[in-house]
Parts: C-alpha cells; sequence; structure tokens
C-alpha cells in the first residue's frame, strides 16, 4: 500500500502547481565527512599467492651445471682415464716414461685426471635462493605490522535549506543530518589463514634439494641489478620470479598508511538532486493534511485513470471486454477469498494490474 499512497501523492498535484515549485526552488546543501581508516594492507598476499607457484615449478625441476676439474696426478692416483685424459697425454710427451718395444705400450709417468660433478650453484638457482629469503623476510615482517584491531571513523554532517512557492504559497525547510561511526574492527581470519598458507609453502621450499645444496654449500645471495640471462628472461617460471622479486624490493619497507579524508563543500550534483525531491514529497505529504476525503478519492481515481491509459498506451490493441474479463476474473478470485474493503480493492487491482503489465 505504501507505494499506492506515494503514487497518490504525485497525482495530488497538478502540472501547474509542480512547474512552479520546481522553478521557483532554491536550496543549498552543505556536506562535512571525517573519514580515517586505520587499516591492514593486505594486497601483497593476492600477489604472493598468485606468483608463488611459478618458484615452486622452478624447484621442481630446478637446472643443474655440470663442473669439471682438471689435475695432474701420478698414474698410481689416477681413478679414471678417459678420452680427455689421452688427448692431453699425446700433447705432452713428456709425461710419458717409458714405451715397451715389443707390445708398443706406452707407461706414462703421470696423467691428466679429470673430475666431473653436477652442481645447482649457478647464477639462476642463486638468484631464486635468494628470493626465497627475501620472501621469507617480507612475510614476517607484514606479520609483525598487523593491526589486531584497526580503526574506523566515519562520521558525516549534512546542512540542507530549500525554499519554494507554489502560487502565493511558500514553502521552506531545514534538515540537518548527522551521522557518527568510530569502530574498531577485527581481522578477517580467513586472510590470516591465506597467510599462514603463504608461510608453510615457502617454508616447503626451503626443504627442496637444491634450497638445502646452496645452503649448505653457502653460497653468495645474488644482489640487483638482477643478471638477464637466456634463462631469466625467456623461461616463463623465471619471468614470474622476477615480477616477484621486483614487487618484494619495491614494497618491503612499505607502511600501512591509515586512510584519512576530511572534507567541506556544497553539494550541488546528484545527490542534492535527491534530496530536493524528497522535499517535494515532504511538502505533499504535508499539503495534504487538511484536504477532504472527496480530494483523496479523486487523486486516487486519477491515478486509476492513469494506470489504464498505460495500460492501452502499451497494448493499443486491447478491447475493453479483454480488460474486463482478465481483471474481472482476478477480482472474483478475490472476493472469494475474503471480504473486500476499499483498500483491499485497490490492493488487489493494483497486483494484479502489474502482473499483466508484465506480460503485455
Amino acid at each position: 500500500m505504501r507505494e499506492l499512497e506515494v503514487t497518490n501523492l504525485y497525482d495530488s498535484i497538478d502540472e501547474q502547481r509542480l512547474e512552479d515549485f520546481n522553478s521557483k526552488l532554491d536550496s543549498s546543501m552543505r556536506v562535512k565527512t571525517d573519514y580515517f581508516k586505520d587499516d591492514n594492507d593486505f594486497e601483497w598476499v593476492d600477489k604472493f599467492e598468485q606468483l608463488l607457484p611459478y618458484i615452486e615449478k622452478i624447484l621442481r625441476n630446478p637446472k643443474r651445471f655440470i663442473t669439471t676439474e682438471e689435475e695432474i696426478v701420478k698414474i698410481e692416483s689416477a681413478k679414471k682415464v678417459g678420452v680427455e685424459t689421452v688427448k692431453h697425454l699425446a700433447k705432452h710427451t713428456n709425461y710419458i716414461q717409458d714405451i715397451d718395444e715389443e707390445s708398443g705400450d706406452v707407461i706414462p709417468s703421470k696423467l691428466l685426471n679429470v673430475l666431473k660433478e653436477e652442481t645447482f650453484n649457478t647464477y639462476e638457482n642463486r638468484f631464486i635462493y635468494t628470493l626465497i629469503q627475501r620472501v621469507r623476510d617480507f612475510i614476517k615482517k607484514r606479520k609483525d605490522n598487523i593491526k589486531s584491531n584497526p580503526r574506523l571513523k566515519d562520521n558525516k554532517k549534512v546542512e540542507y535549506t530549500s525554499s519554494t512557492m507554489v502560487g502565493e504559497e511558500k514553502i521552506n525547510v531545514n534538515i540537518q543530518l548527522n551521522t557518527d561511526l568510530d569502530t574498531k574492527t577485527e581481522v578477517d581470519k580467513r586472510i590470516l589463514e591465506r597467510i599462514k598458507k603463504i608461510e608453510d609453502n615457502v617454508k616447503d621450499m626451503q626443504y627442496t634439494e637444491v634450497y638445502k645444496e646452496l645452503e649448505k654449500e653457502g653460497v653468495p645471495l645474488v644482489t640487483p641489478p638482477i643478471k638477464k640471462t637466456n634463462v631469466i628472461l625467456k623461461n616463463v617460471n623465471f619471468q614470474y620470479a622476477m615480477t616477484l622479486w621486483d614487487y618484494v624490493n619495491e614494497n618491503i619497507s612499505k607502511k600501512d598508511n591509515p586512510v584519512k579524508k576530511n572534507k567541506d563543500y556544497m553539494e550541488k550534483g546528484s545527490i542534492k538532486g535527491l534530496i530536493d525531491e524528497t522535499f517535494l514529497l515532504e511538502y505533499l505529504t504535508v499539503n495534504n493534511i487538511n484536504k477532504d476525503e472527496e480530494f483523496i478519492k479523486d487523486a486516487k481515481e486519477k491515478t486509476l485513470s492513469r494506470m489504464l491509459d498505460k495500460i492501452i498506451d502499451l497494448n493499443p490493441e486491447l478491447t475493453k471486454k479483454e480488460l474486463q474479463e482478465k481483471l474481472g476474473l482476478e477480482f472474483d478470485k478475490a472476493i472469494e477469498r475474503r471480504i473486500a474493503t476499499k483498500n483491499d480493492i485497490e490492493k488487489i487491482f493494483r497486483k494484479y494490474l502489474n502482473r499483466y503489465l508484465e506480460k503485455v
């Protein structure tokens, strides 16, 4: 019923009076805001969740490097004779001690001993090793700075003054609205759970074979600027690792600064327009205080008439008989359910009329 009553209010004023009200409207609206939000910045959580899986892929398939050590040793200390050893002896005949003339066997006094070993100590692996340590330090620093109960303050003050004339009738309104919010919020437990999961992932990385070996060797950490090797430039996983490296370096010293917004201004946009419309509604409401029943009845009849006009506009081919049958059927059903009062009839009429409009 409330929607219908508001419609009646708007229909109770004729076009000329409505034009007077709007054309002579003189209003002003002053707004003051005091906003403070001392919140935690958890943007990094999304970033780490997005990028850490690529670091895990690198650690699952690390690049190895084969190191070669060469040394000249006595023949009895030589562990393995390979192609490199024979080639070296052919070039350095001074290491030949004797030659068996009957068999032709060469008896050297010394041989080249070649030792080959696989190692994780590559620049790319040391880059990832360093990155993991920086990520770990970053998480610890951010966790230490988390505020358990950040403060939120949001206060507003609105002063609205307006005047207009309808014919010789003067209308004035003064409104002052204050809202005060000063509270403490809690950190979302789901965020803390996500941080814990990120920490666990980083700990798992520190138990990988490549990380443990580099840690055992005590390899030096890489320092900026990062060398753009072929692997770092072309491997997709390393490209994301570089994105994470840059993010950590740029934000590791960042602090969660509170957001402050204090404003004092004259509102002239859509918000003021809404309040102007509210002023009109208030006027129409008060203006009906002394109206007699005949006036109210006439306003309702005008409302029903306009609604029927809309139906006809939407469906010009609709016949009077079709409309009567549609409304009559629904009306009969309503009568059977309950004894209808005047207000009940209006409610039922509007309900089924809206349904009909939707179908049309």
